[in-house]
């Protein structure tokens, strides 16, 4: 095994800062580590830090064990010497020594989006976090989030369904499917993107790993967006923190007389960004380029004439067109009871008809664009 990554799996599963892996490797070489206490002296290694490192050497050939078992799971374990290691996790007070990765390592590096938020999320912050995370792919966004229930798995899902790229943050080693209903979102996740933790592989689910993840998720993302959050959310550290390590951060504002609103409304009132329209927001981050899916301009087109211009579309395009026109303004849950159809196709459609600019969406209503 290299010396190196033996050394890395090792001080990551103890977590040792990240200032003595560097110092280790950069004025001594990796295998001094197993030199024993003097030597971790001379690394300044606290007398806790050495205890926990004593005791996983005494569990003989954990490292190697420990890299089977990944590559097993075709994961990889990059550490921080590593050039995959991605630079934005050194903005850090403390980056992880090492991470674990299945999937594609180079989109790490690539522009990005954190869309994040609670699990027990309303049908806006869930119509919300799938249509950005949706106009992002098609814009080669690259979408981040915690493989969580609520808001991660809508912004996941919104990604993947539109064949864009995404990574999942995990709280738990990679074995762990958590949660284990999202075992098929994760698979779809891997043929697209990334899983990454920076946990042992059978880690298991304490709470304090899914916040102390939330860190990961803020450094890797080039922006942060806050789409629905309690006060005292997870996705509400992860706001903090990317405030302190400088990255753009937006919350979606939501209702003021409900709960799960009531933290990403807090961040409103620090000073964050209001994410007030999906489009401008995707168009300022991605160059103002056109959508894969072409912009009609004939501002004299009526809405007949539009409906018409749905002929050569689906007999679902049709459907969510008619009941818009029916309305004037409707929401999704309402969308879904009149319809038929199921919700990842309404809000496929839907994308396709506002991206198209036959509709507009604001707050959760749609209705026919101006034309």
């Amino acid at each position: 095994m290299n010396t190196t990554i033996k050394a890395g799996l090792l001080l990551n599963a103890i977590k040792a800062p990240y200032e003595i892996f560097m110092k280790l490797c950069e004025n001594y070489e990796p295998e001094d580590l197993f030199k024993g206490e003097s030597f971790w002296e001379e690394l300044e290694m606290s007398k806790s830090v050495q205890n926990r490192l004593a005791g996983i050497i005494a569990k003989d050939g954990w490292a190697e064990r420990e890299l089977e078992h990944a590559e097993k799971l075709d994961a990889r374990f990059i550490t921080a010497q590593d050039l995959d290691y991605p630079e934005k996790l050194r903005d850090l007070k403390k980056p992880p020594i090492g991470i674990y990765i299945r999937g594609n390592a180079n989109i790490l590096s690539l522009p990005s989006v954190a869309i994040v938020g609670t699990r027990k999320c309303s049908s806006y912050g869930h119509d919300v976090a799938y249509r950005l995370a949706s106009l992002a792919s098609q814009r080669n966004i690259i979408i981040i989030s915690g493989g969580a229930k609520g808001i991660d798995a809508s912004a996941h899902r919104g990604c993947l369904d539109f064949d864009g790229r995404t990574v999942a943050v995990f709280g738990t080693g990679l074995e762990k499917t958590y949660p284990a209903e999202h075992k098929e979102l994760f698979s779809r996740i891997l043929e697209h993107g990334a899983l990454i933790t920076e946990y042992p592989m059978t880690s298991g689910g304490e709470v304090w790993r899914f916040s102390e993840r939330n860190r990961i998720i803020a450094a890797l993302a080039s922006r942060v967006v806050i789409v629905e959050s309690p006060e005292g959310g997870g996705a509400m550290k992860t706001a903090n923190l990317g405030l302190e390590l400088g990255r753009e951060v937006l919350s979606v504002p939501g209702r003021i007389n409900e709960d799960s609103f009531k933290g990403s409304n807090e961040l409103l009132n620090k000073g964050t960004g209001a994410l007030t329209s999906l489009e401008e927001f995707i168009n300022s981050i991605a160059g103002n380029t056109q959508f894969e899916i072409n912009l009609d301009d004939n501002s004299n087109k009526s809405h007949e004439d539009s409906q018409n211009a749905l002929s050569l579309n689906s007999d679902e395009e049709k459907i969510i067109y008619s009941l818009i026109q029916k309305h004037e303004r409707i929401t999704t849950d309402d969308l879904l009871s009149e319809s038929g159809l199921d919700f990842v196709t309404i809000q496929g459609v839907l994308i396709e008809l506002e991206a198209n600019g036959l509709i507009n969406g604001e707050a959760g209503r749609y209705s026919l664009a101006i034309r």
